[in-house]
């Protein structure tokens, strides 16, 4: 990675830090364009936020939209960002389970 792809990638990481948006992304992880009302359902959250967030999610390139009559529905852009979650669980398993001191110095708190 090049020191002026930093930018562009934290951009991305901070769309994908909210657990909210997670489990949207995990919603729609079956590859099935799904509805608000699906969507709600699935995350058992209010229509609002999730209706706040897909538009934050479509704003970054993570989600796409499509109308059919009054029903708008979602789908993953790209199922490269759920394979880098999936990379990123597998990340933070091995090492939530490794003791601090097995960490490199600077990256303990």
């Amino acid at each position: 990675m090049k020191p002026g792809d930093c930018d562009i990638v934290a951009d991305l990481v901070k769309a994908l830090t909210n657990p909210t948006r997670l489990m949207i992304l995990c919603a729609l992880s079956s590859g099935q364009e799904l509805r608000v009302s699906d969507i709600v359902a699935k995350t058992r959250t209010r229509q609002a936020n999730i209706s706040f967030q897909l538009g934050l999610l479509r704003s970054k390139g993570i989600l796409t939209a499509r109308r059919e009559e009054v029903n708008v529905y979602y789908g993953i852009a790209d199922h490269r960002v759920l394979e880098a979650l999936e990379l990123l669980l597998a990340v933070a398993k091995a090492n939530y389970l490794k003791p601090a001191s097995s960490m490199p110095k600077d990256c303990r708190r």
